[in-house]
């Protein structure tokens, strides 16, 4: 009773956060004890560089628990051809005695050219990302850049992606990133080149044919509200629409994208709000 009354003090003294104490373990030492029993599953309703994994965490010991999920834990999935993940965002999950809490966790890729995860894909807690991965996963738990952009830098070090590749609508941003990640790797910030679509958000390059539409979609509230294409493993190709600060109301927003860059004859464009995916609908080229 002791320990279930000093939880609920520590909760509620935080804002609802819980706080590191006696009873808080890692979910590796966790495990290894055998307090709790854990699975990790796909997220349908994130895309994949949001909070693509929900973990379901059951207390089996004889006291309440704070759990740690650490910013950096690798998560590895069970199908080869789906893409591991790294979380980018620490997690305290208070859990009372034989209670099971279930959350979803931010995280990005780490493998670039495997499938987006599902929600019936299951993953194995891994090692925690070290060096230049590590200080980049926390500077995006710092920064809030659970987006496109956080995940650009991250393929620049798991993939091999270039630094020109961070780009997206938010150019400050971007441009942070850009920074940070040469920094991290010891080369100087490339140039930009302002006749490549593929990493050019402004209106300056020269568009042949175009492909596009709009969603007419009400907010109850301000949202941060993205419209993205996807390709036919669920990886984000482009943002076609950011707005982070989307007024509540009824909204028109148009999108386009150049189809002699992108060559695929399949997309999937999603409307994302709030990091959750609420409109998802295939989009077949002239090709096609």
């Amino acid at each position: 009773m002791k320990n279930f009354l000093f939880l609920s003090i520590v909760i509620i003294l935080s804002g609802g956060k819980p706080q590191i104490g006696p009873n808080t373990y890692d979910l590796t030492t966790a495990l290894k004890k055998g307090l709790i029993s854990c699975n990790f599953y796909g997220n349908d309703e994130s895309p994949h560089y949001y909070q693509p994994v929900n973990v379901e965490i059951k207390n089996i010991s004889a006291t309440p628990l704070v759990i740690r999920i650490p910013n950096g834990l690798t998560l590895k999935s069970h199908d080869p051809e789906i893409q591991d993940v790294v979380v980018t965002n620490e997690e305290l999950l208070a859990i009372g005695v034989n209670k099971t809490v279930k959350s979803p966790l931010f995280a990005m890729c780490i493998q670039q050219n495997n499938g987006a995860s599902n929600g019936s894909e299951s993953y194995l807690p891994g090692a925690i990302a070290s060096g230049k991965l590590a200080m980049l996963t926390h500077e995006i738990e710092k920064r809030k850049a659970f987006n496109t952009l956080g995940q650009y830098a991250v393929w620049t070090l798991t993939d091999d992606a270039t630094i020109r590749s961070i780009s997206g609508f938010d150019l400050k941003e971007a441009a942070y990133f850009k920074q940070y990640v040469a920094n991290l790797k010891g080369v100087p910030v490339p140039e930009d080149d302002p006749n490549d679509y593929l990493t050019n958000y402004t209106e300056d390059v020269v568009i042949h044919r175009t492909v596009g539409g709009h969603f007419k979609y009400h907010f109850a509230k301000t949202s941060a509200v993205t419209i993205g294409m996807f390709d036919a493993q669920g990886i984000i190709v482009r943002e076609l629409y950011n707005n982070p600060n989307t007024l509540a109301g009824q909204h028109e927003l148009a999108y386009k994208f150049a189809a002699e860059v992108y060559p695929n004859d399949v997309y999937y464009i999603r409307l994302i709000v709030d990091g959750r995916i609420k409109v998802n609908f295939e989009m077949k080229t002239k090709r096609s």
